[in-house]
């Protein structure tokens, strides 16, 4: 990524009740910032990065990072980026403003594109299509990012959706916490119904397990159920 001026990568707002706190791109999960989802497109082999679907019931599906890899970014964010900011009493106004001016390269909206907008956004489409297919295994976006011209590739297939839910793409360990993420549950209550549904379980249990394993299978099993009941 090449940085815009006076090295800005992305201008965002922090306007709603809890301000800055409630939209810090460094704090919060990448499902919901789409700065994340760029930075994740462009570090996605340097930081092992794994993506996850995020099915959404009541609206169009998304996708963020597992739980480690939320980590991961994260700390490479607060070890690589600067943090600025401006009070003013029109911040969406503002907002459009500044990023028309400079047109950093993580704002994929209000700017003109230039190919290296246009190769990030390419790139974050071949990671939510692929989740969406979960054919084939996961191709890191590396593919777009070194292609000639930005080309963009065509989505694969549609397949069962359940096997994105059930295997998270590319990894070979799977956790409680990734599980509970995909399958949208709250990760204490899911902890909770694996104890009670799981006969082998010994405490204390990490529930991490490898990626096919019977008792990986299992973890999978209450998980639906769970997701289920509602």
């Amino acid at each position: 990524m090449v940085p815009g001026p006076f090295g800005l990568a992305y201008i965002g707002l922090a306007a709603n009740r809890k301000g800055l706190l409630g939209r810090c791109h460094f704090a919060g999960r990448t499902r919901n910032h789409s700065p994340r989802k760029s930075l994740s497109a462009l570090l996605m082999d340097q930081l092992r990065l794994i993506p996850i679907l995020i099915p959404k019931p009541n609206s169009p599906d998304t996708w963020g990072l597992d739980a480690p890899s939320e980590q991961r970014l994260s700390s490479w964010m607060h070890a690589n980026l600067e943090l600025s900011v401006e009070l003013c009493e029109d911040p969406d106004a503002r907002e459009t403003e500044l990023v028309n001016q400079f047109a950093p390269p993580l704002n994929l909206t209000k700017c003109e594109q230039t190919p290296q907008h246009r190769m990030i956004a390419d790139a974050r489409r071949v990671i939510f299509a692929k989740l969406q297919g979960a054919a084939g295994g996961f191709a890191s976006p590396s593919d777009v990012l070194r292609s000639n011209g930005f080309g963009q590739q065509a989505p694969m297939p549609p397949s069962d959706r359940s096997l994105a839910l059930r295997r998270p793409i590319g990894a070979e360990i799977d956790t409680a916490e990734a599980i509970a993420l995909r399958y949208g549950l709250n990760a204490k209550s899911y902890r909770h119904g694996l104890r009670g549904n799981i006969s082998w379980y010994q405490k204390p249990q990490d529930w991490t397990f490898r990626v096919g394993s019977r008792e990986w299978q299992d973890m999978i099993e209450v998980a639906e159920m769970m997701a289920a009941r509602g």
